[in-house]
């Protein structure tokens, strides 16, 4: 049952990240080599998501409560989410990353998608499933799981953010946390849709951007 669960998810996911990747002009690696390596990375991540979630969790993970305090909550986390990365977060990283803003309307519905499919997958479902197997403790999950996504921002900032100042640096890590514990946030009390969901208002932001 898992490993068909997986494999479904596997295949979902990387339907929905195959425009990114086409789109992604300076690969190092041949398309084809590229879809696969994401659909297996994606295997295995759905794997701990179907295997642990429900198990450890006692929540279903694809649940949605009718509870429209929580989606108005989501809601307002979202928009006000993206207005803070429009006037404080984006103005700095834009120049410094081109390559992660979109540019044209068939890039930011391929960018989106590959957020919302495998970029949440990475970071949120499949890491708090983990740490979950290993705790048995959804508090102590969800803390890893945050400090997690702060560990890949600190990777990357290391190789890509020499420029930033750092202050803004501080803002930054600031931001990933939070945005972090949201997403866990909404993934324990809303299911994943809840969490997507949040994350779609924080993509829409870059419409703004596009002629």
């Amino acid at each position: 049952m898992v490993i068909k669960a997986a494999a479904v998810g596997a295949a979902m996911t990387s339907l929905a990240s195959y425009p990114r990747l086409v789109l992604w002009s300076d690969r190092a690696h041949q398309l084809w080599f590229l879809a696969l390596t994401l659909a297996w990375a994606s295997f295995i991540l759905w794997s701990f998501v179907f295997a642990w979630h429900a198990k450890f969790s006692r929540c279903p993970f694809f649940f949605a409560r009718a509870d429209l305090k929580l989606f108005s909550t989501a809601t307002g986390s979202g928009l006000l989410g993206a207005l803070a990365l429009e006037l404080w977060i984006d103005p700095v990283l834009r120049p410094l990353v081109p390559d992660d803003y979109p540019a044209t309307l068939e890039s930011w519905l391929a960018m989106t998608l590959f957020a919302l499919s495998f970029d949440q997958l990475f970071l949120c479902f499949a890491p708090f499933a983990f740490f979950l197997r290993l705790t048995r403790r959804p508090r102590t999950a969800g803390g890893l799981t945050v400090l997690f996504g702060v560990f890949l921002l600190y990777l990357q900032a290391r190789a890509r953010l020499g420029q930033a100042a750092l202050l803004f640096v501080i803002g930054l890590f600031a931001w990933r946390a939070v945005a972090g514990f949201l997403s866990v946030f909404f993934l324990v009390k809303g299911g994943a849709i809840m969490t997507l969901w949040w994350v779609f208002l924080l993509q829409l932001r870059h419409l703004l951007h596009i002629a």
